[in-house]
């Protein structure tokens, strides 16, 4: 059987359609042949299937919907750009209020027992307990005192092992993390006083608060134009029993006459 192509006309003859030859793409316009596809394609023609417009549209977000990510405000500004962090931001604060505390003279000041109790206390602050420029005094003699050189952002604990081992290492580098604070030894460090005489000492009976004259009679000595009641010695040196002779032992000018 020879398949054969045919136009059909009405009552009027006029063309019906769709004809089965010359049948045009169907457009806005026009009525004829339709595409379809399944995937959204920019300047397309062809019609969206409804399968297509499900899924498409299953990928994206609700009109009312919460983005979990977006690089732009709803005014189109880049977020990185144009917004802080609430964390920068902290640490600005943080860092202006300390200024500010430096400024105005109102660095604190702490202090512990020691060294062991001060990185007890200092790895269980919150960044905001204390502040740049605050002072940590310690009782203990040996060890230097120190002070807050900065506040970071993250706490890292420091392990204590002892005294020695703190101090070496605010030596070898400059600071020292303890929590969220850095800290760094004083310049003014503690003057080791072994050895040194207390001002409550007195030196025959004269207390060390000021300076001390003493006279030859605090000491028991001759002033220097005293008269010694006893001497071995004249004033050159030589020995008063060896080189001189005394009265008794001079014979008299009577007795050589007689």
């Amino acid at each position: 059987m020879t398949t054969k192509r045919i136009k059909l006309k009405n009552a009027d003859g006029e063309y019906l359609e769709p004809y089965t030859t010359n049948v045009p793409d169907a457009s806005s316009s026009v009525k004829g042949l339709v595409q379809t596809e399944t995937t959204p394609t920019a300047n397309s023609t062809k019609v969206l299937t409804s399968g297509g417009a499900k899924t498409a549209l299953d990928a994206k977000l609700d009109a009312t919907g919460t983005a979990a990510k977006a690089t732009a405000d709803a005014s189109g500004n880049n977020i990185v750009d144009t917004y802080a962090t609430k964390t920068a931001l902290s640490t600005v604060e943080t860092t202006a209020n300390s200024a500010k505390s430096i400024a105005e003279g109102r660095a604190r000041a702490v202090s512990f027992e020691t060294y062991s109790a001060m990185v007890t206390a200092l790895n269980s602050a919150a960044n905001t307990d204390y502040k740049v420029g605050d002072n940590i005094f310690i009782s203990e003699q040996e060890v230097p005192d120190l002070w807050i050189y900065s506040v970071e952002s993250t706490s890292s604990d420091y392990t204590y092992t002892s005294e020695n081992a703190l101090s070496a290492a605010l030596q070898s580098s400059a600071s020292v993390q303890i929590g969220y604070y850095k800290v760094v030894a004083m310049e003014t460090a503690k003057v080791d006083l072994t050895g040194y005489v207390p001002t409550a000492r007195t030196v025959n009976g004269k207390a060390l608060t000021s300076n001390i004259t003493l006279s030859a009679a605090d000491v028991g000595a001759l002033s220097a134009d005293a008269t010694a009641t006893k001497a071995t010695a004249d004033a050159s040196g030589n020995n008063i029993a060896t080189t001189y002779a005394t009265k008794s032992e001079i014979i008299s000018y009577e007795e050589m006459n007689s």
